[in-house]
């Protein structure tokens, strides 16, 4: 029943109860004075005595009006109002209601639910049992009585998975004729449509509910040397359809987007996202940003985390193009730290992977490190090459024949070698192989009973190409080509990306096994219908193999599967959807509201509750139950004024400690042993600034980010552990306006102390990407060999902490050395993961309190000298680029 255009009532009959207002007013018109307090001797008694009688007073205008109001609200809440949309039920039989609720339902959703929430609802009030079958999961096909109905109702979510309408044109057949029917449709046609519109129509009548605009998804991702294509899909092909696509890092930070466009006449787009190739390699998923559907979602494969990898060449004097360390390099930059020098230091600087090019014999004291390096659960990747013709140790998987076979050799075959199917017990099973890459010479292998075992890939011709064997917690894998393209194509194929990115997951303590194409991939996390990746639920395995061609379903819905590290992606959409529109059903349709309809029963109720406690606490005053208002509510001031002031003096001694003297700082995490290590390491530092330099600074002081004030400190060091809280808000915003205005602060990941690698994945990084991710960031690059910080005291080269070898970042500098910040030159923030405070830390004798590896003394006095730099660098910014200090700068370099 419609009173005015967009409001309704359920029960409107209940809205005759406002005719009753005037009886409440005669109700309520009454109420007790307040009795006058007067002194009451006897003699006054008799004295102030009166013979006149007296009515008592009225109440008051204001207040009458009050309960009035609140009956009111009342009485229209019992109605059930509502704005929006009211579905009106024609029949006074059963009620179907038939729910599309695959994914392409998802991005309507709100206004579906609200329709199937007004149908049950009204059907309740009528006593009509309902029947409701939803295409995406399985359906009785029975009358439900309203407590049911109700509950099936509020349990009906999108599935991640396309509907079929198969299994509900069965439960349809169930039901007896005579109801009136609802179907809540996607709009999409899976073939069997017309056939459940005429199961529909069997029951009754049939009205049809459809939206005006069809869902989108991404039915393919490619990544390209200039960014991601995409080709994103629709229902139909009337009109034009636009939107943007976003790639998204594995934090939900945006990293990229690109519009697409759909021109009328056609069902398809492709849209191109470039982002450099680093963004790429941060990219979990790409979506259609305000779709919110499991098919408007991509997830991408996710490849190991980011490991340390040392690269060694044997050979020498090789053309930079040519040799196998550049083509590794370009393969493995993106996905790991890259590190070149001798065995020895590769070593000690703790590397996961190894890769030897070209080493033929590993001799004297580094034979004994690797092999103590692979047995401890190192990664030995060797590549093939003329010294390794030429013989090799026995750190190698297989036993290898000297000379080799090269095409046109007396052992050679007559054309280049194509690549065999990869086995399935090989980690690279289930890898595309272009047909471009061919073998033109190789470094066979001895025969032996176990060659087959050891063989993770097969020329054409069944020879090993790659082998591998474990060794102690370890492994040793050899490549029998080069490194380089001079002995085969591959180094210049995607596939050898691909195989080597397989072969640094096995660095990570997954098993070779876990990455065959027999595996068997458990599910990681799964989509929800409107996209959100979550836990795992019921899900099934998927055999690696058969991955790429399994469609997403109840028991296999989208998402990740896999070990950690390793896990393949299953998309909602694929190369194969294709969302057909539904057409000629001869039903009457109408399209879904712009939302659902709004209740407004709950405001109503919540409006007249708050009125009846007003009248209630109006009452006690006039009736004189509540003491004195002025005497509590000056109390109540005094209390708050009193509690302010000691919080101002509390603010005011940490102001006064801090402004008085130049003091360094520490972020306090609310970690006893971190808070610890971060003064004992400032204070260490700061006993060596007061014997080396003019600057003696005082005890360091911890700061509170919710409530210091941080613009005391030129300098705040501020460690990452995975237990600190989340920032608020106000939090974030004081520390982005402390950089702004001049402050730097240091931020320690701590990478090998909170964990056994460096990498995204390490405890602290993900510690400073949940507390800093809403923070507006500087653009950040590595430290360069010329910059401030390397000769703003000492000449430094490096900076280690108690661990050496991670990157330090700081802001980008500007065109020409231009000023980065207010004319200082100093980054408003450094970043790196070497744990310098345990590295300056001392105890009260100025002993250290914890040891630095590799370097021992050495790295704990270059240690000291960063800190001695990074403190002059806050305190004088950008002086030492001055020219004036180039000729003692160039003395002290001995140029």
């Amino acid at each position: 029943m419609d009173f005015l255009p967009h409001i309704s009532f359920g029960a409107p009959w209940i809205l005759l109860g406002l005719v009753v207002l005037p009886v409440i007013w005669f109700l309520l018109r009454v109420t007790p004075p307040l009795p006058k307090r007067v002194v009451f001797p006897p003699l006054r008694l008799l004295l102030g005595l009166k013979d006149e009688e007296e009515t008592p007073s009225g109440t008051p205008w204001w207040l009458m009006l009050l309960r009035l109001i609140a009956a009111a609200a009342v009485i229209i809440a019992l109605s059930e109002p509502q704005i929006g949309r009211t579905l009106t039920l024609t029949g006074s039989g059963p009620l179907v209601l038939l729910v599309d609720n695959g994914w392409t339902a998802a991005p309507n959703w709100d206004a579906r639910a609200g329709l199937v929430r007004e149908a049950v609802d009204s059907a309740t009030r009528a006593n009509r049992p309902v029947a409701i079958i939803a295409t995406a999961d399985r359906s009785e096909g029975e009358y439900l009585d309203s407590g049911r109905a109700a509950k099936a109702a509020a349990a009906l979510e999108p599935r991640p998975w396309l509907a079929s309408r198969k299994n509900a044109i069965a439960a349809l057949a169930k039901l007896q004729p005579g109801a009136e029917v609802l179907w809540l449709s996607d709009g999409v046609d899976d073939g069997l449509a017309a056939k459940a519109a005429d199961g529909l129509k069997r029951l009754g009548s049939v009205r049809l509910f459809a939206s005006e605009n069809g869902p989108l998804a991404i039915a393919n991702a490619t990544n390209t040397s200039a960014g991601f294509e995409l080709t994103v899909i629709r229902t139909g092909d009337d009109g034009t359809a636009q939107g943007v696509i976003a790639a998204l890092g594995e934090q939900g930070q945006t990293l990229g987007t690109a519009p697409f466009r759909i021109e009328n006449g056609r069902n398809k787009t492709v849209a191109k996202l470039a982002i450099p190739l680093e963004m790429r390699n941060q990219t979990a998923r790409l979506e259609i940003l305000g779709e919110k559907s499991a098919g408007a979602v991509h997830l991408l494969d996710r490849g190991a985390p980011r490991r340390a990898v040392g690269l060694v060449s044997g050979a020498q004097g090789e053309e930079p193009l040519l040799s196998g360390t550049f083509y590794l390099e370009r393969a493995l930059s993106p996905y790991a730290d890259l590190h070149k020098g001798a065995i020895a230091d590769l070593i000690a600087r703790k590397v996961s992977v190894l890769i030897l090019s070209d080493v033929g014999k590993i001799a004297g004291a580094n034979y004994d490190q690797v092999k103590k390096f692979v047995e401890d659960g190192g990664l030995l990747i060797r590549f093939a090459g003329d010294h390794t013709a030429s013989g090799t140790d026995d750190l190698v998987p297989v036993a290898l024949r000297a000379g080799g076979r090269t095409l046109g050799s007396a052992l050679s075959w007559g054309s280049p070698q194509h690549l065999a199917t990869f086995p399935e017990t090989s980690p690279f099973s289930g890898l595309a192989i272009p047909e471009d890459v061919t073998v033109s010479r190789q470094i066979l292998a001895e025969p032996s009973v176990a060659l087959a075992s050891h063989t993770w890939a097969r020329l054409a011709d069944g020879t090993p190409m790659v082998t591998a064997a474990a060794r102690g917690k370890g492994w040793i894998v050899q490549f029998h080509v080069a490194a380089a393209p001079s002995w085969s194509t591959l180094p210049m194929s995607g596939l050898y990306v691909d195989m080597l990115r397989r072969l640094m997951t096995l660095s990570t303590g997954v098993e070779p096994a876990e990455l065959s194409a027999g595996a068997m991939l458990p599910a990681a996390s799964v989509l929800d219908g409107f996209g959100k990746l979550g836990a795992d639920g019921d899900a099934q395995p998927i055999k690696s193999r058969d991955i790429a061609t399994t469609e997403a379903s109840r028991a296999h819905p989208p998402g990740l599967y896999g070990a950690p590290g390793a896990e393949r992606a299953l998309n909602a959409a694929n190369n194969s959807t294709l969302l057909m529109p539904m057409h000629s059903l001869d039903l009457s349709t109408a399209h879904y509201a712009a939302r659902a309809a709004l209740p407004l029963k709950t405001p109503f109720l919540i409006a007249a509750a708050f009125l009846l406690l007003i009248d209630f606490l109006i009452s006690l005053v006039l009736r004189g139950y509540v003491p004195n208002v002025k005497r509590w509510l000056g109390t109540a001031a005094a209390l708050l004024l009193l509690v302010h002031t000691g919080v101002a003096r509390a603010d005011d001694a940490f102001a006064m400690k801090a402004a008085l003297d130049t003091r360094l700082a520490y972020v306090v995490t609310g970690v006893a042993d971190v808070d610890a290590m971060s003064k004992a390491g400032l204070t260490g530092l700061g006993t060596v600034l007061a014997q080396r330099t003019t600057y003696a600074p005082q005890e360091p002081m911890g700061v509170n980010l919710e409530k210091d004030d941080l613009s005391f400190f030129p300098l705040i060091y501020w460690p990452m552990d995975p237990r600190q809280k989340d920032l608020s808000a106000a939090a974030v915003s004081k520390v982005a306006e402390y950089m702004r205005n001049g402050g730097t602060i240091l931020i320690d990941t701590r990478d090998l102390t909170l964990g056994p690698v460096r990498g995204p994945n390490n405890p602290g990084e993900l510690t400073l990407r949940r507390l800093l991710g809403k923070l507006d960031m500087p653009p950040l690059a590595p430290v360069p060999p010329a910059h401030v910080l390397t000769k703003s005291y000492y000449l430094i080269s490096t900076f280690p902490g108690r661990w050496d070898g991670g990157t330090v970042w700081a802001q980008v500098l500007p065109p020409g050395n231009a000023p980065i910040r207010g004319g200082d030159g100093v980054s408003p923030i450094i970043i790196g993961g070497n744990d310098w405070a345990a590295a300056w830390a001392t105890d009260g004798h100025g002993h250290p309190l914890a040891d630095v590896t590799p370097g021992g003394s050495t790295q704990r006095e270059l240690a000291i000298r960063f800190g001695v730099n990074l403190v002059m660098y806050a305190l004088t910014g950008n002086y030492k680029t001055d020219q004036v200090h180039v000729k003692a700068i160039l003395q002290r370099l001995g140029k």
